[in-house]
């Protein structure tokens, strides 16, 4: 019997079980269905498949990682921005952000791969800095110096670029190529900061000097190292190599004006202790007292020159004096181990025995090695003893009793 229009179940395509959907078919015939716009619906619903969601675009994907990253999901925006190199390879912001996440989880190799895939597509001085960066980071420092002379090519006065080739060059050693960059950076810095580039740059040359100074060039050495003070007078380490580099060129004399011009800058146990040891070996004690004794003078507050200035007492044998100098430091710092050592040994030479002990025995309760104790003005951190430069932060001239 034919069927109507007005049998057919209007619930056909929004809840008609398959079972009366499929008797009703033949009856109705596919044709009717189709041009009623259904048969697509109900082949969808006996299909159980859901409507196709359209595909993200790369901009979206790209949008969805930066979302997934800046929310801490990193695993997340490494698989979207995967997927925007995989469908638009030379998407330039997607390899920047996979180089950045690569370094923050140690993968030196795929920070490099990725930042020199955004420099190649897309060459602009920030992906070169970038991707000298990474050169950097993956122990490839001469790679890196030729992308920073790559950006100072086209831009011989960027900041940055400068200050990274200074460092790279640096990092290998390469003080003398270092000099040129960081001369620049002197005329170019502003007057509020030109006061901290100087102070690299005379850090700079002295390491020249240093180097020529172990490589036995002694005329060089020197060279480097009166540029060292020409561009600061006070520092410190220039003015100990300098004196050093004289003695090695057979002028000790000259040694002794460089360290004794430096000590009227001011008070430095590096420089009393080589001025000591020439006064010693020239036979000429009262000078080297007197040295001291100015020192202290100028800088009472400085416990360190005044320790010194107790165990020179004592090395000549001038033990009133330097019981009198230690037990001044006492009272200041009544903690100090090497002030207990001195004082045992002053009562030992005196013979008073008991009291020597007594003083032996504070030492050894508060030692901590008789090396007198440096703290780095920059980094805070302390050191045993001076060095030209923190072994903690790699600052120069910052190490301070």
């Amino acid at each position: 019997m034919p069927v109507s229009f007005a049998s057919f179940p209007s619930s056909l395509a929004d809840g008609v079980p398959y079972s009366a959907a499929a008797t009703l078919l033949p009856a109705v015939g596919l044709a009717f269905l189709e041009h009623f716009g259904v048969f697509g619906r109900v082949l969808a619903r006996w299909s159980g498949a859901a409507p196709a969601r359209p595909a993200e675009s790369v901009d979206e994907l790209y949008q969805r990682g930066l979302a997934a990253r800046e929310s801490g999901r990193a695993a997340t925006a490494v698989k979207a921005f995967q997927d925007v190199v995989r469908r638009a390879p030379t998407h330039a912001e997607a390899h920047t952000r996979l180089s950045e996440l690569a370094h923050e989880r140690g993968d030196r190799a795929s920070a490099l791969l990725h930042a020199l895939q955004a420099w190649r597509e897309d060459p602009q001085v920030a992906r070169a800095l970038a991707a000298a960066a990474a050169y950097r980071a993956a122990g490839r420092g001469a790679d890196s110096i030729a992308l920073y002379h790559d950006v100072l090519g086209r831009d011989a006065d960027h900041p940055g670029a400068l200050r990274h080739l200074r460092d790279a060059l640096g990092e290998l050693g390469r003080f003398r190529e270092a000099v040129a960059p960081q001369e620049r950076l002197v005329r170019l810095a502003p007057p509020d900061e030109r006061a901290v580039e100087q102070a690299m740059l005379a850090a700079i040359h002295y390491e020249v000097g240093a180097d020529r100074l172990r490589h036995d060039d002694a005329p060089g050495a020197i060279a480097a190292l009166r540029e060292s003070l020409r561009v600061r007078a006070d520092f410190l380490p220039a003015s100990v190599a300098l004196g050093d580099a004289h003695v090695r060129a057979g002028e000790p004399g000259q040694a002794l004006r460089v360290w004794e011009r430096a000590l009227d800058g001011a008070p430095a146990l590096p420089l009393l202790s080589r001025l000591e040891q020439a006064y010693r070996a020239e036979g000429r004690p009262r000078r080297m007292i007197s040295l001291y004794e100015q020192a202290v003078a100028r800088a009472p507050e400085d416990l360190a020159l005044a320790v010194a200035l107790g165990r020179v007492y004592f090395e000549l044998s001038m033990l009133d004096e330097a019981a009198d100098q230690l037990e001044k430091v006492e009272v200041r710092a009544a903690d100090l181990p090497v002030v207990h050592a001195y004082l045992g040994a002053v009562f030992e030479r005196r013979g008073q025995a008991r009291e020597a002990l007594d003083e032996y025995r504070r030492a050894l309760e508060l030692t901590q090695g008789f090396q007198w104790p440096h703290r780095c003005a920059a980094c805070g951190a302390s050191h045993a003893g001076w060095a030209d430069r923190c072994p903690s932060c790699r600052r120069w001239n910052t190490l301070q009793p």
